[in-house]
C-alpha cells in the first residue's frame, strides 16, 4: 500500500464497504470499491484469500479505469 499510496482507511471502508465482491472456489476474493480521491473517481481493487478467520490480502491495486475493471 506504500508503494502505491493508498491509505489504509481507504482499503478497510473497501473491504467493509465494497461496491462489488466477486469469488472462486479457492476462497481467494476480490473487492472493489468506488471512491473520490482529490475529487476525482478511482477504483480500489482488492485481491485476497480467506484462510480459516482470517483475510490475508495478496494486492491492492487503485486504477482511474472504473468501466474497464468494474
Amino acid at each position: 500500500m506504500k508503494e502505491r499510496n493508498i491509505a489504509e482507511k481507504d482499503v478497510i471502508e473497501a473491504l467493509m464497504l465494497p461496491t462489488k465482491v466477486l469469488s472462486n472456489e479457492k476462497q481467494r476474493m476480490l473487492f472493489k470499491k468506488i471512491y473520490k480521491k482529490e475529487g476525482k473517481e478511482r477504483l480500489l481493487l482488492i485481491a485476497g484469500e480467506q484462510k480459516g478467520n482470517i483475510f490475508e490480502i495478496i494486492t491492492v491495486i487503485e486504477t482511474s479505469k472504473i468501466k474497464k475493471y468494474l
